[in-house]
């Protein structure tokens, strides 16, 4: 299985879709949009597990709901937050 860490610490707004490009190894055609991060994160297909950690005071409550969406979408995604309520 294949484990992801999220830190969005030190992420700005500005800064987050090319850190989860980074992060996730989306290809370069990664449109840094929900949408493209939605259909990158339904084609995953090994097993990964992903915690996401220091999302207090983000503006990334639309990109938490695309991680839930795609999880429920790929059985090969699992999202772990460190807010227990995201769970």
């Amino acid at each position: 299985m294949k484990k992801i860490i999220l830190d969005f610490s030190e992420t700005t707004k500005n800064e987050i879709h090319k850190y989860l490009k980074d992060k996730f190894s989306f290809p370069e055609y990664y449109g840094n949009n929900l949408d493209a991060l939605y259909d990158c994160l339904s084609e995953i297909s090994t097993p990964t597990c992903v915690g996401v950690f220091s999302t207090e005071g983000k503006d990334i409550s639309r990109i938490i709901q695309v991680f839930k969406d795609a999880e429920d979408e790929n059985p090969n995604l699992c999202f772990i937050f460190s807010k227990i309520e995201l769970n």
